[in-house]
């Protein structure tokens, strides 16, 4: 089972992966283009380094600012 540090790092890594994939130059850029409104760019960047245990409300727009749902996003092995 995961702490929630693993769990955070997991995350991390793979939100990184799908705003590579998704085509974004940086994941600056991604905040830009989808999510600046809805989600400050520390929290962001606090998400993206594996320091805080986002809330379900900003997975939510995160994945909706990939074009994802909120399943799609979280399905993975590794998480």
């Amino acid at each position: 089972k995961r702490t929630n540090e693993q769990w955070q790092k997991a995350f991390a890594k793979r939100l990184k992966a799908i705003i590579e994939e998704k085509g974004y130059t940086s994941a600056y850029e991604f905040w830009l283009q989808e999510c600046g409104e809805d989600v400050s760019r520390s929290n962001l960047d606090n998400i993206l380094n594996g320091r805080v245990d986002p809330k379900i409300s900003t997975l939510r727009k995160l994945a909706n600012g990939l074009g994802m749902t909120l399943q799609d996003f979280l399905d993975s092995p590794d998480l």
